[in-house]
């Protein structure tokens, strides 16, 4: 497995304790809500592809459940070395170690992290990301099929909370950042990289995008 120590302190953030706590959540109850709708959407043949690349990929419950779907290989990535425990034993007891990857770092900045992939998915990672252009356009790039992401609506109130949040990460001495991106200028990065939105679902806070490569 790749790691290196990224400056953001993401790991002071996602830690070991986090992943237990996300473990078994998923244990007890599954997915949420957006990456259900993955693999429904897999399911039903509208987002398609062999091999997966997870960015900000977590406890990589996403992968599990879309290798269950049908998927035969997922490469997992997260900035935070803190899920890697708890990931690999889900892994394990899924009987999915050997059709999973898992590397940690930043992809924009080393993009040879991950082999291009039919599918990329980015649930809930733009928002914590500080240039979501660069991430999604290396993603785009690794995208032979589709990229799928997820992102908080452009609300006031959203925005509000981003900046409590980045008051909060000054203090915790991180530069972790919770932000909203207007999406017309995320929904224009993947398509000047050949991606057209085929599907746009929102629930709650939060809205679901699916590209598809022409």
């Amino acid at each position: 497995m790749d790691s290196c120590c990224e400056p953001q302190g993401y790991d002071r953030v996602f830690t070991a304790g986090v992943a237990r706590r996300d473990a078994a959540r998923y244990r007890r109850s599954g997915l949420t809500r957006d990456p259900q709708r993955v693999v429904d959407l897999y399911r039903a043949g509208e987002v398609r592809g062999e091999t997966v690349l997870d960015v900000g990929a977590g406890i990589g419950d996403l992968g599990l459940e879309l290798l269950r779907a049908g998927a035969s290989h997922v490469t997992a990535v997260d900035l935070s070395p803190g899920y890697d425990d708890v990931a690999a034993s889900l892994a394990a007891q899924a009987g999915l170690s050997a059709r999973v990857s898992r590397a940690t770092g930043d992809l924009a900045a080393r993009p040879g992290l991950a082999e291009p992939a039919d599918v990329v998915a980015l649930m809930k990672v733009v928002c914590c990301y500080a240039d979501p252009g660069r991430l999604l356009a290396v993603a785009a790039g690794a995208a032979r099929r589709h990229v799928v992401l997820s992102y908080p609506r452009d609300t006031w109130w959203l925005r509000l909370f981003a900046r409590g949040s980045a008051l909060a990460g000054r203090w915790r001495r991180t530069s972790w950042r919770f932000a909203v991106h207007p999406e017309r200028d995320l929904l224009a990065v993947l398509e000047r990289e050949g991606l057209t939105v085929t599907r746009r679902e929102r629930a709650g806070v939060f809205t679901l995008v699916v590209t598809t490569r022409a």
